[in-house]
């Protein structure tokens, strides 16, 4: 059986997911192909995986490039995400591709894509056998946002591989001191990453506390100018450090110098940053909106102890105030619930069931 395989191949986490997922296949006898675009191409096989990269172009270009090469690797099973999802969905039916499927990362609230473009979607849509979305959530606007049917749809998490990696980095690299909190909030910085809210609480904490506060944004984004201007406006220059785009080695450095880090998205459908982190250990307080927290059991990790409202203020310095005494939650509670969560194997079996098998519906 062939399984092609659509993705963004690059270095970062995501990507590496999706390797290892090939892999994984490739070892148990399947026949696997990635494919992507990028700036070049270039043919490769890598722990049994073939991989075709053409160089990316414009529109027409690149549907004529994933028309080609699921005409010439003839796959029993389609897997597509973000850009390749609609040619794949189109290209995969007219070459009698026996089943399409979709892995769709992005909540409906985080873009909020236009009348035309839901219409659209719908239309290529029609064409999946199976979505797997990346959350509860997700999963449900996928059923009531692009009308598919419940029993084409399922939830599965990712897993990260951020622990197999090294950081080389000397980024962050200090001397503790007892009376800083050091505190990360990574992500693109765009209005809907929700950044100004922790400024905006680290401006209050500094009004009740004698403790020294550090924020170290990692990121860039079109919105950055908009919140040094914050950051100006509340006199917080000495408390408020922007890193700008970092590698995953870098990232690891990151993770691992902060005492809590918090994750303010109005919208994410899973939020892989989440999972970075406490697989490494790190304490994090997350906006309740992220999808990932849909896997977590709730009665094992009451989510009131980590998760706050990204519209508010005040709760969000609720919760990071135990942090500021000194009394936050440690790193083993956070690393034994990513164990507990998101297991490889498990999660790895989960996609092995709903890409080679029966749909799994919820």
């Amino acid at each position: 059986m062939k399984i092609l395989i659509l993705y963004t191949y690059n270095k970062g986490l995501l990507s590496s997911f999706f390797q290892e997922l090939s892999m994984k296949l490739s070892l148990e006898g399947y026949d696997v192909v990635n494919f992507y675009l990028k700036h070049k191409t270039e043919t490769f096989i890598q722990d049994g995986v073939s991989f075709y990269g053409k160089k990316r172009g414009g529109y027409f270009r690149n549907y004529l490039n994933i028309y080609k090469i699921v005409k010439q690797t003839q796959p029993d099973i389609i897997v597509s995400n973000f850009s390749y999802v609609n040619p794949a969905l189109l290209f995969g039916s007219i070459l009698g591709v026996k089943k399409n499927i979709v892995w769709f990362h992005t909540v409906y609230g985080h873009s909020r894509p236009n009348k035309l473009k839901i219409i659209i979607k719908k239309r290529f849509l029609k064409l999946a056998d199976l979505v797997i979305a990346n959350s509860e959530i997700l999963q449900k606007e996928m059923q009531e946002v692009y009308n598919m049917p419940s029993h084409k749809t399922c939830s599965i998490a990712f897993w990260t591989n951020i622990s197999n990696h090294q950081s080389n980095s000397d980024l962050l690299y200090r001397e503790r001191k007892e009376n800083v909190l050091y505190i990360g909030c990574p992500g693109r910085l765009v209005a809907d990453k929700n950044h100004a809210l922790v400024i905006k609480a680290i401006a209050a904490l500094k009004q009740t506390t004698n403790k020294t506060l550090r924020l170290y944004i990692a990121g860039n984004g079109v919105f950055k100018n908009e919140l040094q201007q914050l950051v100006k406006d509340l006199h917080l220059e000495e408390n408020v450090v922007f890193l700008g785009l970092l590698d995953v080695s870098e990232m690891i450095a990151f993770y691992k110098a902060m005492d809590v880090v918090v994750l303010p998205s109005f919208h994410e459908a899973f939020g892989l940053v989440f999972i970075e982190a406490i697989a490494l250990g790190t304490p994090v307080l997350v906006s309740n909106a992220f999808g990932a927290l849909d896997f977590i059991d709730r009665n094992r990790f009451p989510l009131q102890h980590m998760s706050f409202n990204p519209e508010s203020v005040q709760d969000l310095c609720e919760k990071l105030d135990p942090y500021v005494t000194g009394n936050g939650l440690g790193s083993s509670y956070f690393k034994t619930m990513y164990e507990a969560t998101f297991e490889k194997d498990v999660i790895y079996n989960q996609v092995k069931t709903a890409i080679l098998n029966k749909n799994m519906s919820t």
